[in-house]
Formats: structure tokens, C-alpha cells, sequence
């Protein structure tokens, strides 16, 4: 069917980008439970979270990689160590969050799901507010982040509602492509702060 993946091309299509994120440092881990495999990565971002005033977008393009900003000698102590009320070194009024991601198959809805948790470096979880805070203001975001229950972990993560991803894909021509989960990720993910290293589409993983 247009638009959706299997679960085995979504495991072997999770073992590559991993493989190609290791070549080139991005993050991303492969973890396994059982018989289900699903990608993982740990981002911190600066954020300003949009005023439903203005049409400021949450989270600015450029990321930093949690192993990055802890390896980085000369940066990663005042990043670390900033308050949830404090502002970050990338602008004035933004705060460093930290992101963790989770991709993990739908077997009902036959496509990947995208969930996450955020949090200040005191360690507060963002509510749900803020997190809608994040999405651009032309997305019906009150209706496709949720709260919910990870599928494999059985803890609170928020995640991006599969109901459109069949019909996103398909409108995108993708399905059982090798480069569906790319494809996926670069589109939902932009809209919780996630995106993909140019790299990738031009590697054809």
C-alpha cells in the first residue's frame, strides 16, 4: 500500500541510517526489546518558545548532539549547567533543552511513529504546552502531539499522532523505499525540532 513500510524494510532501513550515522557521528543508537527494534537520539536545542501573538517558530534549525556538547571542553559546562529560567548562550530569550527521540514501528498503522521526551537541564520535563509551543503555528499541533504511553518502554513520552503519515508519504511517492524512513524523519520531525544531516539523502540510506 502507497504510503506505508513494513516492519522488516523498517528494521533494515533503521540498520543503515544507523550504520551511516556512525560513519559520520550523528547520534543515532539502535536499541532492541525482545523481537522490536527502534532508533533513538539525544539532542540539546536552544528554544524560544513561540507566543501564539506572534508567528515565531519553538525551536531554531541548528542542534547540537548530546555527545557533541559533552565532549565539547570549551562550551559543554555552561550548557549543561544552565537553569530551566536562564537563558542559553544562542539568543537571549532561548533556553537549552534537552531532546531525546524514539522511532518505533506502528504495526497497526504499518508506518514508523515518532515519540520524544524534553527536558530543561534542571531535569523538568517541558509540558505539554510548551511542547505545542514548539510546532509551527500553521500545524494543527493540538491535535496530533499527545501524551501517551510508549509503546515499548510503558512511560509518559509525547508522540506525533500516525494517523497522516500514510497519506503524507504516499502525496511524497514514497513507499518501501530505501529512503522512506529518511524521508519521514526530515518531515515529521521538523515540526518537534528533529532533522537529518544533508548527508543522508545524498548517501541514499
Amino acid at each position: 500500500m502507497t504510503g506505508t513500510l513494513t516492519e522488516e524494510r523498517f528494521k533494515e532501513q533503521c540498520e543503515a541510517l544507523v550504520a551511516f550515522s556512525d560513519k559520520i557521528n550523528d547520534g543515532w543508537e539502535m536499541r532492541r526489546d525482545l523481537d522490536d527494534i527502534y532508533i533513538v537520539k539525544k539532542v540539546k536545542l536552544p528554544v524560544v518558545f513561540r507566543d501564539d501573538n506572534n508567528k515565531n517558530p519553538g525551536v531554531p534549525a541548528n542542534t547540537i548532539s548530546v555527545k557533541e556538547a559533552e565532549s565539547d571542553d570549551d562550551s559543554s559546562e555552561d550548557q549543561i549547567t544552565l537553569e530551566d529560567s536562564d537563558p542559553c548562550p544562542f539568543s537571549p530569550s532561548s533556553h537549552l533543552v534537552t531532546f531525546e527521540y524514539h522511532v518505533v514501528y506502528s504495526t497497526s498503522y504499518t508506518v514508523p511513529v515518532l515519540y520524544f521526551n524534553a527536558w530543561f537541564s534542571t531535569g523538568k520535563l517541558l509540558t505539554v504546552e510548551e511542547v505545542w509551543k514548539l510546532a509551527p503555528p500553521c500545524s494543527d499541533r493540538y491535535s496530533y502531539i499527545t501524551q501517551i504511553e510508549h509503546p515499548i518502554l510503558a512511560r509518559p513520552f509525547y508522540e506525533l499522532h500516525p494517523c497522516r503519515t500514510e497519506q503524507l508519504m504516499g502525496q511524497m511517492g514514497s513507499s518501501e523505499g530505501d529512503t522512506y524512513l529518511v524521508s519521514w524523519i526530515s518531515s515529521m520531525g521538523r515540526d518537534v525540532g528533529l532533522s537529518l544531516d544533508v548527508r543522508y539523502a545524498m548517501s541514499g540510506t
